[in-house]
């Protein structure tokens, strides 16, 4: 018996692939992805993160190191310090799952050791996982200092551009800028508004770059504090 089939017709429907054939909808799309700024939150975070770690890490450690020449209490100390570590990991984690869309599993802050105070520093102490985090929060300073910088200059520069021909125009001299009044009267010529565009342009290129950068201290973020790595 011959059952006859009916021809499948599909309803075209919008996906990733579709985008993909659009460059210039691919392109000035990330201006309104709210990942875009997420991303763009996350890498000025870093310059408030390094100074927090920076001040927090390096006061414990002085403290309880110096004390545990002198006195018990640096014990202690440094087992609480192990703690610190591990939250501030935590909030690491957290936090680059919210802006940045991984997906870190929180490190358990108890510890799997008993015993008394020397013995769970001690034992905490061999364990490679919390050195890991020790150390990905002190390389973090300088990298939270660099994404915050690299941030600040790649938006600064093309807001700067969109913002010279209306501010040439807005006061009499120039100088508020550069104190030069050849630049602003360059700048108050007609030709001048072109910049506005360009200014645009590169604030569009600014974000996909800022984004490029943020997947990337993504992965950093995840290769450091990845659970199923940690030994």
């Amino acid at each position: 018996m011959n059952i006859a089939i009916a021809p499948r017709f599909t309803v075209p429907t919008h996906t990733p692939a579709a985008e993909r054939r659009s460059p210039m909808r691919r392109f000035f799309g990330v201006v309104g992805r709210a990942q875009s700024y997420r991303n763009i939150g996350y890498l000025l975070l870093g310059l408030v993160l390094a100074t927090a770690w920076l001040t927090l890490l390096v006061t414990a450690l002085s403290v309880s190191l110096s004390l545990v020449v002198v006195a018990l209490l640096g014990i202690p100390l440094l087992l609480g310090t192990w703690y610190a570590v591990r939250a501030f990991a935590n909030f690491e984690r957290g936090l680059a799952n919210v802006l940045l869309g991984e997906h870190l599993r929180p490190a358990p802050m108890a510890s799997r050791h008993r015993g008394n105070v020397w013995v769970r520093l001690v034992a905490m102490s061999r364990e490679r996982s919390r050195w890991r985090e020790l150390a990905y929060l002190f390389v973090r300073i300088p990298v939270g200092i660099a994404t915050f910088v690299i941030a600040i200059v790649a938006l600064a520069v093309p807001v700067a551009v969109i913002w010279a021909p209306i501010e040439a125009r807005r006061v009499d001299v120039f100088g508020s800028w550069s104190g030069s009044t050849e630049l602003h009267d360059v700048l108050s010529l007609p030709w001048s508004w072109g910049l506005i565009p360009l200014g645009l342009g590169l604030l569009v290129i600014s974000i996909h770059l800022l984004n490029g950068l943020a997947a990337r201290c993504g992965r950093w973020s995840a290769g450091w504090l990845e659970i199923d790595r940690q030994t």
